[in-house]
């Protein structure tokens, strides 16, 4: 049985950022961090980490130092609740 490599938050960070912005849109590091800070209220100093970590999951990709450029995913949070109950193991 596949495993879910993502976690539910970040899908639905990555949700409400294709919501907003659009899959393959770049917007500003700045803007990216306020959408984190509101979304999750996470303190500043470990936003950072944030936007690693969801580079490494391919739901992100910096374009440059200041920019960065939100990919799509194959995993639509809103339509595929079947397949994250499946891949959770839960269902």
């Amino acid at each position: 049985m596949a495993e879910l490599k993502i976690g539910i938050l970040y899908l639905g960070l990555h949700n409400q950022l294709v919501k907003k912005y659009g899959a393959n849109h770049i917007i500003a590091r700045k803007e990216f961090f306020e959408k984190i800070g509101r979304f999750q209220h996470l303190p500043k100093n470990i936003r950072p980490l944030v936007l690693k970590e969801m580079q490494e999951m391919n739901l992100i990709q910096r374009t440059d130092r200041d920019n960065i450029k939100i990919l799509s995913s194959e995993i639509n949070i809103e339509e595929d609740t079947n397949k994250l109950y499946q891949l959770a193991g839960i269902y």
